[in-house]
């Protein structure tokens, strides 16, 4: 495989969740001709992931077998960067790999853009404990919360979380994956309690970047983090927390129009969970509303929301452990994109014109996503002008995050209706995104 090197090949394995034992079952699985043995060919992936040998012909196209894709490549940093210490660190990553000596420090650069910067670490004079080599740094925070790796990861969640927010998932994605990889590795030296208390963040990162897949319109990977979430959550026991999965599993059928999945899924969550985390049974009323909304089920539709507020002030100020992102305005601008999915257009604009004036701060860009979904309305209601400048601003922020959940809504609003696409201004914004896709 010329010009792909080890670190290529880590990150695609540990994208596809698989530690290198499960990668070599997977390759000889990918044959029908004999291998090397597996311990065998634990060891030679790990010497390929070093760069201490280059692949062969024959596990190359083994690997392309499995869904290897040589044409992405981890950006680079680009001439004229500032030095490492000369950026704003957001977060670390260890590799997974015990045998490493190099972590990596995500870092957003003054200009706004984020880099990967590998910085060396000495290694003692007798060799490391496996499972410390593998554990990411602690956040800073209290001592307590140090001293337990479960809150150190959930503290990992938290901050790549408010990352995506802001940035968008793709520079999110690979962070995400190293410290889940990581959090699996030193999973496997502990047991019992430990272990079990493992799993809670271990759920919340494959959910993680499940979302982060949605929000890249990559929904066949979306669905199958979701799925080893849902797996894990029946693992761990805890209907509340499987009830969550289910309602974002609902939420992800709703992207894809998948009406019948969103409504069971929904439906499934909110009997689950009986009431006892009112956040998860009105996140799941209002994806349960939504997918009533595509299937043109008006009454349904406002049933399930009235269900989802009633829920919302339940939950008051109890604590929340899932769907704590929740809240009226969350609620508010589902609504509209219900109503304008069964045609109201109007009333949806409205609608999204005053959620997003209530919405977090924070949340640049969801921000820009109900943005674009104002425009669409606001276009296919006639207002062609007032769209064209909701567009340009979720434009901005579309450009800011990479998020393709932007681009696709603007690419529905410059279709929203013949006199929109026949408008001028409406015709700048259709130059405009065609320039930046």
């Amino acid at each position: 495989m010329p010009g792909i090197d080890g670190t290529t090949l880590r990150e695609w394995r540990r994208a596809r969740g698989w530690d290198v034992p499960q990668l070599a079952r997977q390759l000889r699985r990918a044959t029908t001709e004999p291998i090397a043995a597996h311990d065998g060919l634990i060891r030679m992936i790990r010497s390929w992931e070093r760069g201490a040998h280059a692949l062969s012909e024959r596990y190359e196209l083994l690997y392309r077998a499995l869904g290897f894709d040589d044409g992405a490549r981890r950006a680079e940093p680009e001439p004229g960067e500032p030095p490492a210490s000369h950026y704003a660190t957001l977060g670390a990553a260890a590799s997974s790999c015990a045998e490493t000596d190099v972590v990596e420090v995500c870092c957003r650069t003054p200009d706004g853009r984020i880099a990967f910067v590998p910085v060396s670490l000495c290694r003692p004079a007798r060799e490391a404990d496996p499972a410390a080599a593998v554990a990411p740094e602690p956040l800073p925070g209290p001592a307590a919360a140090e001293s337990r790796p479960a809150e150190r990861f959930l503290a990992a969640r938290r901050a790549l979380r408010d990352n995506d927010n802001l940035f968008g998932p793709r520079d999110v994605i690979p962070l995400a994956v190293r410290q889940l990889a990581a959090l699996r590795e030193l999973a496997k030296s502990l047991r019992g309690a430990d272990h079990r208390e493992l799993l809670v963040p271990q759920i919340q990162f494959a959910d993680l970047l499940g979302w982060l897949y949605q929000d890249s319109c990559s929904y066949d990977a979306a669905s199958r983090w979701l799925d080893r979430a849902l797996e894990w959550s029946r693992a761990l026991g805890d209907d509340c927390c499987v009830a969550f999965i289910l309602a974002r599993k609902s939420q992800l059928a709703c992207d894809t129009r998948d009406t019948v999945t969103a409504i069971a899924a929904a439906g499934a969550a909110m009997r689950l969970d009986g009431g006892r985390q009112p956040l998860t049974v009105a996140a799941a009323a209002t994806y349960g509303a939504h997918g009533h909304a595509l299937d043109g089920d008006a009454s349904a539709t406002r049933r399930l929301y009235d269900k989802a507020r009633d829920a919302l002030r339940d939950a008051g100020a109890r604590p929340a452990r899932w769907a704590t992102f929740l809240d009226a305005a969350y609620v508010d601008v589902y609504q509209a994109h219900s109503l304008a999915a069964l045609g109201d257009h109007a009333a949806a604009a409205d609608g999204f014109g005053a959620a997003i004036r209530k919405l977090r701060p924070g949340y640049h860009r969801d921000r820009g996503v109900y943005l674009a979904r104002e425009a669409r309305a606001r276009a296919a209601s006639g207002e062609h002008d007032r769209a064209a400048e909701l567009a340009a601003q979720a434009m901005a922020i579309g450009a800011e995050t990479r998020s393709a959940r932007i681009f696709s809504e603007l690419s529905a609003a410059r279709e929203a209706s013949p006199a929109a696409r026949d408008s001028p201004a409406m015709a700048r914004i259709r130059a405009a995104l065609s320039a930046a896709q």
